[in-house]
């Protein structure tokens, strides 16, 4: 855990927050101020609808359904709509001095978790005579979970960089999962789901894009043979090789440069 995250839990836990405003309403509610503005709070929105575009001082962000904002207290932000569909929001400010956040949060709500912490802070301020403890719980845990999901969430984008990093620097030397996952002393599913998950490929079959993607421009800049630039781009055995490259890109070697060679001869003629 870093200094500055310890720092945070730290604030939520000692401090004692005070909701100032708790409101769930659409973009056509006069509550909505889309000027250029700021408080003397921190500022939660949860989207329960729609999408759109936000920006915190230098910050842009790109909001879509289920995603929470927060931003930080006195700085100076604004809403504006990305398309013509509904927005709805639960709004709330929170009065926390303790907590000095340094920087706006944008989280996507990928299990409801969030949403329902939203719900259940807004569902009780509506209630006769909300319960001034129960607040004070639900805003630590709706702050603390933030939090904790945007460290989660920082720390699968470092390890996902980190990979991705050695993947293109050593694309043309044996890799394997065990490999790469003990590079992050982590476990193979854990990264093969993460993996999949960012890039919407499997580990091998990135390596593989990219290891023909390298072939290509061999193929079309050198004259080196074809068993040759497979070894060089770092696969086990041509016969490998040929079967990848067929899959990825529906031709074989050859006829690639083949008709590459076709198609610039032809491009020279028409220039002469």
């Amino acid at each position: 855990m870093s200094d500055k995250l310890a720092d945070y839990y730290h604030s939520i836990r000692e401090g004692r927050p005070q909701l100032k405003f708790c409101e769930r309403f659409d973009d056509t509610s006069p509550t909505w101020n889309f000027n250029r503005h700021s408080h003397p709070y921190i500022e939660l929105m949860y989207f329960m609808e729609g999408q759109g575009d936000l920006e915190v001082e230098s910050h842009r962000m790109s909001i879509t359904l289920y995603d929470a904002v927060v931003y930080p207290a006195n700085w100076a932000h604004q809403e504006t709509a990305a398309t013509e569909r509904r927005r709805e929001v639960i709004c709330l400010w929170v009065s926390l001095p303790e907590l000095k956040l340094t920087e706006p949060i944008q989280l996507h709500d990928k299990d409801g978790g969030l949403g329902r912490l939203f719900t259940a802070l807004h569902q009780e301020t509506k209630r006769d005579r909300p319960e001034p403890l129960i607040l004070e719980y639900e805003i630590k845990l709706l702050l603390t979970s933030i939090l904790r999901n945007q460290s989660e969430s920082r720390d699968r984008e470092g390890i996902l960089a980190y990979v991705l990093q050695y993947i293109h620097t050593h694309y043309a030397e044996p890799i394997t999962l065990d490999q790469l996952a003990s590079l992050e002393h982590i476990s193979k599913s854990y990264l093969s789901r993460l993996f999949k998950q960012q890039t919407g490929q499997t580990v091998i079959a990135y390596i593989n894009s990219l290891r023909i993607e390298t072939a290509k421009r061999l193929l079309t800049a050198t004259r080196a043979n074809v068993n040759e630039i497979a070894y060089q781009v770092g696969f086990e055995s041509p016969k490998y090789f040929y079967r990848a490259f067929r899959t990825l890109t529906g031709d074989t070697p050859a006829g690639f440069r083949r008709r590459y060679q076709n198609q610039a001869n032809r491009s020279s003629k028409n220039i002469q």
